[in-house]
């Protein structure tokens, strides 16, 4: 785009119509001799009762809730065992209300602010799934998104809307991880101590375009001043035992808030594959290859998480966050018998397989964050700086022994392969946020990325002379890359009407260097990235139109050029000439009564990257890797409704159509394939609370999937049923679970890839069906409850 159009672009945008004003409430506590009251706790609830935010009174006994929408609210302070709540408040404006008298006079046992939320709440970008009062709470985080309403977890990857580029967020900030690493630290980390889930489907400018939609993981923190902690365990038995406890703490002073959560888990995981693959020899079927292979992990997890947030002064805050993750001492053995027949069914060889890998990983990501008022009106400045350290470690030996017959494409060795992956990620952002009217706000901010990737490898052992595998003996792979980021966007809230309108631009200088060769390969292009939501209500009717551009650059795991060995037939490369993703997606909504939606879409994307298996018919050898797609493209509906039908049941219901089709070069004959089909979902979980004190909680789950595609992959059809309890004790101090996942064991997969010269089949059995028990004690200070952790900044999950 001409730089004269781009800055008229941006002008025209600064100046137009724009986002919600947003107001302050204030006003003092005291008792009922007017003498103020220190570190009352005071609470901001929707006029249905619904919690909305809290903070505490000063040494004048003064208050702010900043940050409040026009609307009809309530507040309610309290100090020690007293309570007063104020008159109906219409906020059309910032306000200072009467003085709050709390009665000396007054006594009760506790204040109890119970969140009346619905279990899904719909909004225009986002839902929010809140876990607290499900029975889902005593489990990990992980199972929580295998159950999360518009989440489907297919092999152990998230998908959203059919997208698998789906990256996690925890109070706003992105985990640095990869995918099997965020397993682990999600798995080993309790759900108790999560307010809700928030799946944003649009996300707006101030986020980077890296990625397509996030997951938000809202964590707890203490609303009222004074400590509280709590304990938990949580045992699962599948095939084998899984077994996480940890410990969460947390504080509030007069301007301290401090959080802190850790977790030990170890798991021992089973998984079976069986591959069938028919190889071809000048156009006919040869040969047929049989391996059974099972997988035994053995994995211990250290998790541990910081947030602490200080007030300085009435306009400067300051927040540190750490999330860190080491997982020492993992094993992997891989078992494999694969049986070598002619067409027909005669045995011509069986291979023995042992393939054993020892791995240590460690993974630290640090955040500091300052915010600056500049006035009354909502106006600040904020800035963030973050760091991560990445540091992979394995060590593989591979045995394959000929047990039977003889066979050309194999021989018997023993190979060794080591590597290691260090990855380091900077960034520091700058936002400022600037009312322009009472109905207009705009945001911009520019933000700065450094990530340097260094990855080696050593293998030996291997038959250097067969024929069309050339795996790396030793290299070093160096990846460096520079983002360079600015964004502006605009909001407008009129009564009926919200207009949100953005556009982010992002540099990119991409370096990629193998030690063993003397070229390097560097890449540099420059982006656009508007996005646009659009939402009308009136009376129950309300309508929503969103529309963004993303990008997708390579994972840097993906990027390795390194080729090694995975059995004594499979192999896996990376491909360092990957080319970044970018996607178009459009979206429209219709809400009746909140409670009953149908959203209509569509999403393109170019050159989306996807791992692929291809059969070597030359070498009878499976490939694993990474290819980009010519097009993936999907279109169709959701017919959605989310609704407490009794004052106990509570149920989300989801019918999912849309067309999906992949279109790829086939590796081997370079040929021009497709790959599409017509797939429906359906997802229902109830939430029933029972008993007359509310503390039995049951949720029942059911998920269907029809038959689908992933690349050159096609995929049978799966279902789901999950049931779970969860008994509170001890004026809800203490709680109990119970739960059973996937009852009748049939969410295990089955795939075929059969086009062209390409034969073979994958079944893949883990362990679904699984037993769950989980305990929690919270002790200290826990009369009142309730409160999240929310903060906003983003980076790359590009691991």
């Amino acid at each position: 785009m001409p730089r004269k159009s781009l800055l008229t672009l941006l002008f025209c945008l600064t100046f137009s119509l724009a986002f919600s004003q947003e107001f302050i409430i204030s006003g003092f506590v005291r008792d009922d001799n007017q003498t103020p009251i220190v570190l009352a706790n005071v609470i901001l609830l929707s006029e249905d009762g619904e919690f909305i935010k809290g903070t505490v009174t000063n040494d004048q006994g003064a208050y702010e809730i900043k940050t409040v929408t026009t609307g009809n609210y309530r507040i309610v302070a309290s100090y020690i065992a007293n309570t007063v709540e104020s008159e109906l408040l219409s906020i059309a404006d910032s306000i200072e209300i009467e003085p709050l008298i709390l009665q000396s006079s007054q006594e009760l046992d506790e204040v109890v602010v119970t969140q009346k939320k619905p279990v899904i709440e719909q909004l225009a970008d986002r839902h929010i799934f809140n876990i607290e009062n499900t029975a889902l709470s005593d489990g990990d985080i992980w199972d929580v998104l295998k159950r999360t309403p518009g989440v489907v977890v297919l092999n152990n990857r998230l998908y959203i809307n059919g997208s698998s580029n789906v990256n996690i967020m925890i109070n706003g900030k992105l985990v640095n991880l990869p995918k099997e690493d965020i397993i682990n630290l999600l798995s080993g980390s309790s759900a108790s101590n999560v307010e809700s889930i928030e799946v944003i489907t649009s996300p707006p400018a101030k986020y980077s375009a890296e990625g397509g939609l996030l997951i938000d993981i809202k964590m707890k923190k203490n609303l009222i001043a004074g400590y509280n902690g709590a304990i938990f365990n949580n045992y699962t038995q599948g095939v084998l035992p899984k077994h996480t406890f940890g410990t969460d703490h947390f504080f509030k002073g007069k301007k301290v808030d401090f959080t802190t959560n850790y977790s030990f888990s170890h798991n021992r995981n089973w998984t079976r594959y069986s591959d069938i693959t028919t190889y071809f020899e000048n156009g006919e079927e040869s040969e047929i290859w049989t391996a059974e292979q099972k997988l035994i992990g053995n994995e211990k997890s250290h998790n541990l998480n910081l947030f602490l947030d200080v007030q300085i002064d009435e306009k400067n805050t300051i927040s540190l966050t750490s999330t860190s993750s080491l997982s020492p001492d993992g094993s992997t053995n891989y078992f494999s018998i694969t049986d070598i027949e002619n067409i027909e069914g005669n045995l011509l060889a069986q291979l023995d397989g042992l393939n054993v890998i020892d791995d240590d990983t460690y993974n630290s990501s640090n955040y500091l964050d300052w915010i600056h008022k500049l006035n009354d009106n909502g106006a600040e400045i904020s800035s963030n700086l973050h760091f991560t350290y990445y540091d992979s470690k394995q060590d593989q030996e591979l045995n394959n022994t000929i047990v039977q017959g003889i066979t050309d494409n194999t021989s018997e060795n023993t190979l060794m392969v080591n590597t290691d992956q260090i990855i380091n990620l900077f960034s520091v952002q700058t936002d400022l946020t600037l009312p322009l009217s009472k109905q207009s706000t705009m945001e911009t901010g520019a933000k700065v990325a450094i990530i340097n990737s260094e990855s080696n490898i050593s293998q030996s052992g291997f038959e250097e002379t067969a024929e069309g595998i050339s795996p790396t003996g030793s290299g070093i792979f160096n990846y460096d890359e520079e983002i360079y980021a600015a964004y502006v966007s605009l909001n407008n809230n009129w009564e009926k009407w919200k207009l949100n309108l953005g556009l982010r631009a992002e540099y990119t200088n991409t370096k990629a260097s193998l030690d063993v060769l003397s070229s390097l390969n560097e890449t540099s292009y420059l982006n656009l990235f508007p996005n646009m939501s659009l939402s009308y209500k009136k009376e129950k009717n309300a309508f929503y139109l969103k529309y963004y551009r993303r990008i997708r650059r390579p994972r840097y795991s993906s990027i390795n050029p390194f080729q090694f060995y995975i059995s004594a037939n499979s192999l896996f490369e990376g491909n360092p000439n990957l080319k970044p993703s970018y996607n178009h997606y459009v979206q429209f909504d219709y809400v009746f009564d909140r409670d009953y939606k149908l959203v209509l879409f569509v999403n393109r994307r170019s050159s989306d990257v996807a791992q692929q298996i291809t059969q070597d018919n030359e070498n009878n050898t499976l490939v694993t890797r990474y290819i980009n797609l010519e097009t993936n493209y999907n279109y169709g509906y959701d017919v959605s409704v989310s609704k407490q039908f009794t004052s106990y049941w509570y149920i989300y219901f989801l019918l999912r159509q849309y067309y999906d089709k992949d279109s790829f070069t086939d590796v081997e004959t370079n040929s021009l394939v497709e790959n599409s089909v017509w797939l429906t979902s359906i997802r229902a979980n109830n939430y029933f609370t029972l008993l007359k004190d509310e503390s039995l909680f049951a949720d029942v789950t059911y998920l269907y999937y029809s038959p689908f595609i992933s690349g050159n992959a096609k995929f049978d059809s799966f279902s789901k049923v999950g049931l779970s309890f969860r008994k509170t004790f001890m004026d809800k101090d203490i709680s109990i679970s119970l739960g059973v996942q996937d009852i009748f064991n049939n969410g295990n997969n089955f795939s075929r890839r059969n086009y062209l010269d390409q034969k073979n089949t994958t079944a893949t059995r883990i362990e679904n069906r699984l037993l769950v028990l989980g305990f929690r004690y919270k002790f200290g200070n826990t009369k009142i409850r309730d409160n999240s952790k929310n903060k906003d900044t983003d980076e790359n999950k590009r691991l």
